[in-house]
């Protein structure tokens, strides 16, 4: 799944981003801390990615807000991810 960051602004509450997917926009809203946390678990899912050949594996699972985004790897150096609702 393709992933670009559409928007993130600073709320009340902690930060909102906004992301585009092949599934359509995926909006979430969380404390600075939870949003930090997912930066850092896109990064290390990022580097893992650019070296996998053959894993089909989810690694993460980050809590923000009120939505789960998990992150993963897919065969020939690519990244997945999930956004699950609670």
């Amino acid at each position: 799944m393709s992933l670009e960051l559409l928007d993130a602004h600073q709320t009340d509450a902690g930060i909102a981003v906004t992301f585009a997917t092949d599934h359509g926009v995926e909006p979430l809203e969380g404390t600075c801390e939870e949003v930090a946390r997912l930066a850092q678990v896109m990064r290390q899912v990022g580097a893992l990615a650019a070296v996998n050949e053959h894993d089909h594996v989810w690694l993460e699972a980050v809590t923000v807000g009120r939505a789960v985004v998990q992150l993963g790897l897919r065969p020939g150096g690519q990244a997945r991810v999930r956004f699950l609702r609670a």
